[in-house]
């Protein structure tokens, strides 16, 4: 399952679409849609132009000014840009079609991965804790809220809720590098500044190496993610 460093990853390997724009949008599944109708996709979205690519936990944010599209991997969804379509489209979701006839392909064989569509992030921010990369995540910061609470300290950093990005993967080895039993009480620990630095050190190392999930974790451009052959954009109209 994508953990903050893959969707960092995958985010980073979207840079390229700032100041594209949107032509049309071609969707395979309706369990895409979250919070909105998807039906209604083109008219919302079409010839609106992706002002900015970023990441809060695993949450992909695409900034379409004044809308704001939000992507979620779940277990096996995935996100790349493309100058060709698919040949199979078995687990594709949904295509958008961008002004520069390139792709954007969204792609999910479980089905669980979709779009949430919001004016703001005011939703976003509520539902979910802070990023262990916002500037506001500071040793203070998790040693104060570590005292506040009493809970064993995987399943509290398993909260999105508390801090959002973090999957069993990373937190068994964050434990692991600070030498805290999994089980122990998150009020009991005295001093989190090997904690901190653990967490950003994994996280750190782990975007180097574009994360660590290597089953249905796909990315970028041109990295053989699939055979493809080239389809002329009025597929999608």
């Amino acid at each position: 399952m994508p953990e903050l460093p893959e969707v960092e990853t995958v985010v980073r390997s979207l840079k390229s679409l700032k100041n594209k724009k949107i032509v049309r949008i071609k969707y395979y599944s309706e369990k895409v849609a979250y919070n909105f109708q998807i039906s209604k996709i083109n008219k919302i979205l079409k010839g609106r132009t992706f002002k900015s690519i970023s990441r809060k936990g695993k949450y992909i944010i695409f900034n379409l000014k004044e809308k704001y599209l939000i992507c979620h991997l779940r277990m096996t969804g995935y996100l790349y840009l493309s100058k060709t379509l698919p040949i199979k489209k078995n687990h594709i979701r949904c295509i958008f079609l961008l002004d520069d006839n390139q792709f954007l392909i969204f792609g999910d064989i479980r089905k669980f991965g979709g779009f949430y569509l919001y004016n703001n992030l005011n939703e976003l921010n509520s539902k979910i804790g802070i990023d262990p990369f916002n500037i506001m995540f500071t040793e203070s910061w998790l040693e104060n809220n570590l005292s506040t609470k009493k809970r064993m300290i995987k399943h509290l950093l398993l909260d999105q809720k508390f801090i959002c990005g973090l999957g069993n993967i990373y937190i068994d080895e964050i434990l692991w590098k600070t030498q805290v039993s999994p089980k122990t009480l998150s009020h009991s620990i005295t001093s989190s500044k090997n904690l901190y630095n653990s967490i950003l050190s994994i996280l750190n190392d782990s975007i180097k190496f574009h994360g660590t999930t290597i089953m249905n974790f796909k990315f970028g451009m041109g990295l053989g993610i699939m055979k493809t052959k080239i389809i002329s954009k009025q597929y999608l109209i």
